[in-house]
């Protein structure tokens, strides 16, 4: 397997979809000092000053019909690179890793960082012999913990790395990143569950959901115009959690939480608009049509809330995905 195949690989397999993305979270009158019994103990590994945390359980999803089909779709070429991953790290993502968790922040100018970070059952010797027969990286030892940092192909570029936490939690993303988590690790008072926002709402979250996220995403969408009807809606949006799952079905729940009770009320006109908008256009596409009716949304404006609900049979997406396009 040449360098590139093992970016490719220990990068996408290993940690699975760990670009899946995304923020949100629900306003609580519960203490921030609230504990998250539920949820795998990398989660308190994340900064306090992280907009947006993501969970995947891996098991379930290995286990669904979606998985099954994405590695049908991969063909040979994906089992063989799976195999040989396996072979020689001792690692088989579909079986050793149990969860991932993720989260970042925006920087200035459009920029972000963050990290991602497998638990399961890792043999950190081994995978370290593979990192280094396939590249050349960067030690650096800081807070009890080695980082190895991965150069790119050319060499010219080292943006990530890996480090590891402990024998059951492997972290990746950028230097600065994984100072910070491991910054965490030796001092917890730092980390999200000190963030009085973040740390209610993880602690309500379920983590036998396939895939759940949470946080703040008001600085990304304070630089959305304001002076359109969706801009000004879009921007007094203050938190947003959400969970979803996929067995014969796509089912989940998103609750948005606005500045306001009036602001609440204008997001839900904003996305009944929206879900309107797609009926018209999903009268000669029964798909579109069988999906949308899949979406509810419920004003909750006590709380200055709305609840968008998904539920519709995960086989749409494929028919969407070939149904042949409108031709007017």
């Amino acid at each position: 397997m040449n360098h590139r195949k093992f970016v490719v690989t220990s990068t996408v397999v290993l940690f699975f979809v760990a670009g899946i993305a995304a923020g949100l979270a629900l306003y609580s009158g519960m203490q921030a000092s609230a504990s998250m019994p539920d949820l795998p103990k990398a989660v308190r590994y994340l900064p306090a000053d992280y907009q947006a945390v993501f969970g995947m359980n891996v098991n379930k999803f290995v286990a669904s019909p979606v998985y099954a089909k994405f590695e049908a779709k991969q063909g040979e070429g994906f089992g063989k690179d799976l195999a040989e991953f396996t072979a020689r790290t001792g690692v088989d993502p579909r079986k050793d890793v149990d969860y991932i968790i993720a989260g970042g922040k925006s920087l200035s100018e459009g920029q972000h960082n963050g990290v991602v970070i497998a638990v399961g059952r890792f043999n950190a010797a081994a995978i370290s012999t593979f990192i280094n027969s396939q590249a050349k990286p960067i030690r650096l030892d800081y807070k009890n913990a080695t980082v190895q940092m991965i150069p790119e192909a050319d060499g010219n570029k080292v943006d990530k790395g890996i480090a590891f936490l402990t024998d059951s939690e492997i972290a990746m993303g950028d230097l600065e990143s994984l100072k910070a988590v491991l910054d965490v690790r030796e001092n917890p008072q730092t980390g999200i569950e000190s963030n009085k926002t973040l740390a209610v709402i993880l602690e309500s979250l379920n983590p036998d959901d396939m895939f759940w996220f949470a946080g703040d995403p008001s600085s990304v969408l304070s630089k959305v115009p304001r002076n359109t009807p969706m801009g000004g809606g879009l921007s007094s949006i203050k938190y947003v959690f959400g969970t979803l799952n996929l067995t014969d079905a796509v089912s989940g729940k998103i609750t948005v939480t606005a500045s306001d009770k009036e602001a609440a009320a204008k997001l839900a006109d904003i996305a009944r608009g929206l879900v309107a908008l797609g009926q018209l256009a999903s009268d000669q596409n029964p798909e579109a049509a069988e999906l949308l009716k899949g979406i509810a949304i419920s004003p909750n404006l006590e709380n200055d809330q709305i609840l968008l609900t998904l539920n519709f049979p995960l086989d749409v997406l494929d028919r969407l995905e070939h149904a042949k396009p409108v031709v007017k």
